[in-house]
């Protein structure tokens, strides 16, 4: 079965290689209109999409959309709505959120690394999942236009969304998280009709390098039902 991957808001497209080898990994990061990034994704019509954070947030746009249509979803610590708004308080707070877009369109690189020291806050197996962030080639991550996908964050809400047309999803989600809380995956375990939620214990917001082997093997077990 063809497989992709969308990795998340400031990190290599091929991130998710270390749980789907095999997959093509999608590079959404080099576009500056998220319509474009949802054209390129449903043009591969996969069997099975694995979305990380923003990337998973991504493939239930193009699903819900009626874009193209997976057999399988596997959502990553995803965020459901990631700003929260007076109508639904799911989310990060507006001034934490503006303070953050400031502070990145001012100091990228700062930004950045301050973004991945959230990825790994309050992680059991933290030096493990740093280990990780500290290899990516920080000036081509750098060289994405991460302010724009940022902003594409902003404002963007499942809530509205039919999520019942959603294929059987995976849900994998740290009960750690700093970056994208744990009850996002939850919603999304309410809105989908056919989902199973997989709490990790003491990992962030980087399940697949916090127990690499054992998100293989949920993820295996899923495709394989």
């Amino acid at each position: 079965m063809k497989t992709i991957t969308l990795s998340g808001w400031g990190q290599p497209h091929d991130t998710l290689g270390i749980i789907a080898p095999n997959a093509t990994h999608i590079d959404y990061a080099k576009y500056d209109k998220v319509e474009d990034a949802l054209a390129d994704i449903a043009s591969h019509q996969a069997d099975i999409v694995i979305g990380w954070s923003l990337g998973g947030q991504l493939a239930a746009r193009a699903l819900v959309a009626g874009l193209f249509a997976p057999k399988k979803l596997v959502l990553i610590a995803t965020p459901f709505q990631f700003v929260a708004t007076p109508e639904n308080s799911t989310g990060m707070g507006r001034d934490t959120y503006n303070k953050f877009r400031d502070n990145y369109a001012r100091n990228p690189e700062r930004t950045l690394h301050k973004a991945w020291e959230l990825i790994h806050k309050h992680d059991a197996q933290a030096h493990k999942v740093y280990s990780h962030l500290e290899k990516h080639d920080k000036p081509s991550v750098l060289e994405k236009n991460w302010l724009f996908w940022l902003d594409a964050l902003d404002g963007y809400s499942l809530h509205d969304k039919n999520l019942k047309i959603l294929p059987p999803t995976l849900l994998i989600h740290g009960d750690q998280d700093a970056v994208v809380a744990h009850a996002q995956s939850e919603l999304f375990k309410q809105a989908v009709t056919h989902a199973k939620l997989i709490s990790l214990q003491g990992a962030g917001h980087a399940p697949h390098w916090h127990d690499t082997a054992g998100v293989k093997r949920h993820i295996g077990d899923f495709i394989h039902d």
